[in-house]
């Protein structure tokens, strides 16, 4: 929609000074109690009328490619000439119980938040411009518009950097600001911004972010002049404390870890160069005191000892947990839920980013692996549904070219890994959640994403993005990196056009130049990494083998190498996309006890088990936690748990789960196994128990599915809706 569609003749309103926070106030009469507004601050906003909080939406409008943005001014560490797409969200509230017949106050709270960076530019200058306000008061007779009439001045957030974190002064501050009885004297007049204008606008109906849950904390260290706290786990989210006395500056800073003498350690977010910390300068009236427009990533904190902490609030997008698993290893069982924990942690403003303080970037390499997981295990799809859309928007419209972060915010990557999500993302919504509108709608893109691939290719294999950029494989493997980037983007790649082909077959497109062109680049691969006597490749280096199986080049004998090589090894090799595919290839081909054993693995900086017997509560970044401790993207083999150990999965080209398949992989590792799915025909549970002679099944289906059967040792059991116990 356009802006005059949205906002008819309200206008994009900014001050005329560069602020990283501001309020703004107007005054307006209504002869009707019913009203409701369609509002916009950028970075972030909250809305008050009459004194009163309309919604407790935080960190809204959803993030985006809000404007568009000069690309020499960016400084990125490579050149970029993409031509990409822009939009802007806004919310509408009803705001009827909240206004009065005759005068009203509309006041609104704006930060930076992603839209206005001007202190952290690691990835790039990725500011878009000065804060900006735009809305529209509708009632029966009455439309009042954001215009030069609306005032603003600083409140006492003196900056709101979402990176570093917010600074306030509360003395001498108007606590009326957003009433009638506000003195309006400093008040300043707002510029126009047109440029705003430009860009889509779209009403946000998705998720927003809310704070979620209330923590306690516990003091651990009294430093005489400041204390560390515990938040217990690692969140996102702030402090909140309190301080009864004025004129009294209080500080705290967040961090993951601690040194050994219990101080803050900064590392894993970004070292001292990007400390995040809340100051508070207090004048005794406001006595509880907490930032507004953000969020940190931390567990610890410090706080000067002039106040005391009162409690820690968490805030992600609000997203419901719509699974369940548990089993007989606890490992396993610390896996699903440390990553539904990290993959929340990692959902702000509508998109999942890799991080909630260094970057905190909608890395497509992230995104794309984790989203089978996330799909099965959370109500996601309003969310991917957003986020397919930031894709799309980062995509370059001539030369097909994906960008690594979705909204565009710099960052490295690589062609497949990262690119790829473009294809991946939208083949995994349409076949789990068995909507066909998002890959009828972006099929044209996703050709062009594979016209895009087709050109980065020296005789079939993937060899470069763009000039004098990223072209990274795997990553995060234990050890240096030693796979070849060429190798693992093009296995992933020819993957790709297999779930291209099958969304082109769900739509009654021609899949043939598809299947022809990934079995073109299979035979590619085997000319140039010709596999040896045993069918191995590259010597099984850092899980090479698992990347061919993966894409149809290995074969048996490769299979065969494979299962040698970490039957032995019993501990993970690999990267983030190695870690994912290994999981994938195993559990597919009978292998479950080798999958189960290294999932289980407590090997020192190679696996799961070492994380939780280090006191983790998020999934690292790295198997020896050396730097973030939150990063989802190793968590994407959680999917494996429902549809390899449970079992819970569907027929080749069955979409949303209408012909539903329990087909749980058979093994001697777990002796139990209980959990649940939500998906579009209903809920979905499965338990197994083993016995000396026997594997009872019990399966609970609760919805409407038009077919469904339990698979099991070459049997095949019809199933019916309720309980159905099975002895196998």
């Amino acid at each position: 929609m356009t802006h005059a569609e949205i906002f008819k003749n309200a206008k994009w309103i900014m001050p005329q000074e560069d602020l990283s926070s501001a309020i703004f106030r107007k005054t307006f009469s209504l002869d009707k109690k019913e009203a409701k507004i369609t509002i916009c601050g950028l970075g972030y906003f909250i809305l008050y009328i009459n004194g009163k909080r309309v919604s407790q939406d935080e960190l809204v409008p959803a993030y985006s490619d809000y404007i568009k943005r000069d690309k020499e001014k960016m400084n990125l560490l490579y050149p970029l000439k993409d031509e990409t797409d822009t939009r802007i969200y806004c919310l509408q509230y009803d705001i009827s119980d909240y206004v009065s017949v005759g005068e009203n106050v509309l006041g609104v709270m704006v930060g930076g938040g992603y839209f206005h960076q001007t202190d952290r530019k690691a990835e790039g200058n990725m500011d878009y411009g000065n804060i900006r306000l735009c809305y529209i008061i509708e009632s029966e007779n009455d439309e009042i518009i954001s215009d030069t009439a609306t005032l603003y001045k600083q409140g006492f957030i003196k900056d709101s950097s979402l990176f570093f974190g917010e600074k306030h002064d509360y003395t001498l501050f108007d606590y009326n600001w957003n009433t009638i009885s506000a003195d309006e004297n400093g008040w300043l007049t707002p510029v126009i911004s047109a440029e705003t204008e430009e860009t889509e606008m779209h009403i946000q109906s998705f998720n927003k972010d809310k704070v979620i849950r209330t923590l306690p904390v516990k003091k651990l260290h009294d430093f005489g002049a400041y204390s560390v706290y515990d938040a217990g786990e690692n969140i996102t989210g702030y402090a909140v404390v309190k301080c009864e006395n004025a004129g009294e500056n209080v500080k705290l800073e967040f961090a993951e870890n601690l040194n050994e003498d219990g101080t803050l350690n900064f590392h894993s977010a970004g070292g001292d160069w990007q400390k995040a910390s809340d100051e508070f300068l207090t004048d005794g009236k406001t006595t509880v005191i907490h930032p507004y427009l953000l969020w940190h990533g931390f567990r610890y904190f410090s706080l000067t000892n002039n106040a005391e902490p009162v409690e820690v609030r968490e805030i992600h997008t609000d997203m419901a947990i719509t699974s369940s698993f548990t089993c007989s290893d606890d490992t396993i069982n610390w896996l699903y839920k440390t990553y539904i924990h990290t993959q929340l942690s990692n959902i702000h403003s509508a998109v999942p980013t890799d991080c909630p303080h260094r970057e905190r970037l909608g890395y497509t390499g992230d995104g794309q692996l984790c989203a089978p997981a996330a799909m099965l295990t959370l109500d996601s799809q309003e969310f991917y549904k957003k986020w397919i859309q930031d894709i799309i928007d980062s995509q370059d419209k001539t030369t097909g070219h994906v960008q690594h972060t979705a909204p565009f915010s710099g960052g490295g990557g690589g062609p497949a890994g990262w690119g790829g999500a473009i294809i991946t993302v939208i083949y995994h919504y349409t076949k789990y959640f068995g909507d066909l509108s998002l890959a009828k709608k972006y099929y044209k893109n996703m050709l062009l994403f594979v016209d895009y691939m087709e050109s980065r290719c020296d005789n079939g294999i993937i060899v470069r993005e763009e000039e004098k950029g990223w072209c990274l494989g795997d990553w995060c493997t234990p050890e240096q990196v030693e796979i070849p980037e060429a190798f693992v983007n093009t296995n992933l790649y020819i993957r790709q056009l297999q779930m291209l082909a099958f969304c082109a077959e769900l739509l009654g497109e021609n899949a043939d130049s598809l299947y022809e062109l990934a079995s073109y680049h299979r035979q590619c691969v085997k000319e140039a990494f010709a596999p040896d006597e045993n069918g191995s490749f590259l010597n099984g280096l850092q899980g090479a083998d698992f990347f061919t199986l993966y894409s149809g080049v290995g074969d048996e004998k490769t299979l065969a190498s494979a299962e040698k090589k970490y039957s032995q090894l019993q501990h993970f090799d690999t990267g983030i996309f190695g870690t994912f595919v290994a999981c994938c290839v195993l559990f597919e081909n009978g292998l479950a006890d080798v999958a189960l054993t290294m999932l289980m693995s407590e090997e020192k900086n190679h696996s799961f088990g070492f994380m939780k017997n280090s006191g983790a509560t998020t999934l690292w970044e790295d198997w020896d936690g050396g730097h973030s401790n939150n990063h989802p993207m190793f968590g994407a083999c959680v999917a494996s748990l429902f549809e390899s150990v449970l079992g819970i999965t569907q027929k080749e080209k069955s979409v949303g789960f209408n012909n539903l398949t329990i087909a749980p992989c058979k093994n001697s590792v777990l002796s139990f196994a209980k959990g649940h799915i939500t998906t579009a025909q209903g809920r979905v549970e499965v338990e197994f128990n083993k016995t000396a002679n026997s594997t009872e099944f019990t399966v609970n289906l609760c919805g409407n599915f038009p077919s469904a059967q339990l698979e099991y040792d070459g049997k095949i059991y019809p199933l019916s809706e309720g309980k159905n116990h099975i002895t196998c």
